[in-house]
């Protein structure tokens, strides 16, 4: 019984080294995606950890001069600076707050999209324009 059971297990596993050519690419391209595999787990971890801070500092900066525009406009216009004071006290919670989520999503979205196409470049790590 365990005699057969090892057969078995190491004729599975010498079936298993056998090459997969089944999408019909040849081994260069294969061998290029094998290697580059460990690059590009990299590339999107460290644009995860390093380009989110990036995308959440943009974001709330626009958010917040969004906001701050739009709401001093309600009460006298973003031309001066009374206004612009006072819907501050408004503006910048709420642009912190609509700025932290959409820098999270931006973040990890540049990071997962750009990080496994293009690693290493500036739009994983959310410095490259990306739509808002």
């Amino acid at each position: 019984m365990k005699k057969s059971a090892i057969v078995v297990l190491a004729a599975l596993a010498m079936s298993l080294n056998l090459p997969c050519l089944a999408d019909g690419s040849d081994s260069g391209s294969m061998l290029k995606n094998s290697a580059m595999f460990p690059v590009r787990a990299l590339a999107v971890g460290s644009a995860i950890v390093l380009g989110t801070p990036v995308a959440l500092a943009r974001q709330t900066t626009v958010r917040i001069r969004q906001y701050t525009s739009e709401f001093a406009d309600k009460i006298g216009g973003h031309e001066d600076f009374p206004p612009n004071f006072f819907a501050s006290f408004l503006s910048v919670p709420c642009g912190l707050i609509v700025g932290t989520g959409e820098g999270l999503y931006y973040g990890g979205k540049n990071a997962i999209e750009n990080g496994a196409d293009k690693p290493f470049s500036l739009e994983s790590f959310s410095f490259g324009d990306y739509e808002k």
